[in-house]
């Protein structure tokens, strides 16, 4: 069962990035590649607002899980969005931009309500020190769904068009669906708790404040450099094939530090050790396409290696600062908290999304990166005061079968009460 469960979780997240990836790396590099100007590229950032909107219905999907079944529901969501992917095929970009930009948006809000019922399934079953496992899991799944939602797109947009790339997407998602259908019963959470998921309660939570604060900072800087890096290759004329490769490249360089620093370090050191470790080197290396800009030595085999190294130490700092807020997260309302606090990060690639071309079409691409890489070093200010704020409110030291024991003493006492 922990094998089919972590298999479940991981086509899950899988399944998500898929509709992320199409929208936070393709489609802009898609409409620039037409002739789309920067300004109205920065629309694309909008296909974001599902992620950054979730916390408000992340409740009551909550609570519907608690009725129907996490699993029956995720399987539901996951069969709607294949049909999206049918139907946007017949809507290409170029012609029906807000038709397009619309279906992109749908799908994402439905794999959006979707990632609440996988966060369910992880917050109960993968806490303490086997949070780092979890949001491993998690950013492999995810940033390999990105793979092939974005640049596998890409790839196919080039030989087939817009219609060949979303029917693409509608077969790799029929074939996840079709591996989570026995699956099912392995999403479920652990221990469902009767008492309803209500926002009102998390915001009650001791250290609410400083959880968001990190949610929401954390990843700002990074975002925007990632959503303004494939306009800026087209216009140094880099080819589609070669910014797609790039994409690829810099997304299993993030999965694999991820994998290699992230999940270890949570491990062996705990997750808010992890998160003061690598936040230093992660900030430090948001300069890498600054330097790459102003010594003109933007060749492709500095590419590959510069944004590399950035993405793989990222991954990992993105584990350690996700291991750390699904620690603080509530067990009672198992969708819901860690999904709020997703939410935070998402409003920050919303706004990064949408301000970040505009700017660099107003005052140039080295003065923009050079704004963006000093945004980050004020924001390692706030994570680093938002992990000292949480000591005492993430447990990491629980032992790996405790967090089980738990639960079954609970369950025994609950038997035995029933009983008397």
């Amino acid at each position: 069962m922990p094998f089919r469960r972590l298999l479940a979780i991981g086509l899950m997240y899988g399944a998500q990035g898929i509709p992320a990836g199409l929208a936070f790396n393709t489609f802009s590099t898609i409409l620039r590649h037409s002739g789309t100007p920067l300004k109205d590229i920065g629309l694309t950032g909008l296909v974001f607002l599902p992620w950054a909107l979730k916390c408000f219905w992340s409740g009551m999907a909550d609570n519907a899980g608690k009725r129907w079944g996490y699993g029956y529901l995720a399987l539901w969501t996951h069969l709607s969005a294949v049909v999206v992917c049918l139907l946007l095929g017949f809507f290409p970009p170029e012609h029906h931009f807000l038709w397009a930009l619309s279906g992109i948006l749908l799908l994402n809000t439905i794999f959006a309500t979707q990632d609440i019922f996988t966060n369910a399934c992880a917050v109960s079953h993968m806490r303490g020190r086997n949070a780092g496992l979890a949001n491993a899991l998690q950013v492999i799944s995810f940033l390999l769904g990105m793979v092939a939602g974005g640049a596998g797109s890409l790839f196919i947009y080039g030989q087939f068009g817009w219609r060949g790339a979303m029917w693409g997407m509608a077969c790799e998602l029929i074939i996840l669906w079709m591996s989570l259908l026995p699956l099912r019963a392995c999403i479920e959470p652990i221990h469902v708790s009767k008492k309803p998921s209500r926002l009102r309660d998390l915001f009650r939570q001791p250290g609410f404040c400083w959880a968001c604060l990190m949610a929401i900072t954390f990843k700002f800087a990074n975002s925007a450099l990632a959503m303004l890096l494939q306009p800026w290759l087209i216009d140094r004329s880099f080819s589609l094939n070669f910014a797609g490769t790039l994409q690829m490249t810099n997304i299993l360089c993030g999965a694999l530090g991820g994998a290699l620093i992230g999940f270890p370090a949570v491990r062996f050191l705990g997750c808010r050790r992890a998160v003061t470790l690598l936040i230093w080197p992660s900030t430090l290396l948001l300069g890498t396409l600054l330097l790459l800009q102003n010594v003109k030595i933007g060749t492709p085999a500095f590419l590959y290696t510069g944004l590399g190294m950035e993405n793989f130490i990222d991954g990992g700092f993105y584990v350690s600062v996700w291991a750390t807020l699904m620690n603080w997260s509530s067990e009672e309302r198992p969708g819901t908290d860690y999904s709020f606090l997703q939410c935070g990060e998402s409003l920050a690639n919303v706004i990064a999304g949408m301000s970040i071309a505009p700017l660099a079409s107003i005052i140039g691409y080295s003065r923009t990166f050079l704004i963006t890489w000093i945004t980050g070093a004020f924001i390692l200010l706030f994570v680093v005061s938002a992990i000292r704020k949480l000591a005492g409110l993430c447990d990491d030291t629980m032992p790996d079968n405790n967090h089980t024991k738990k639960w079954n003493i609970d369950d025994d006492l609950q038997s035995a009460q029933r009983s008397h």
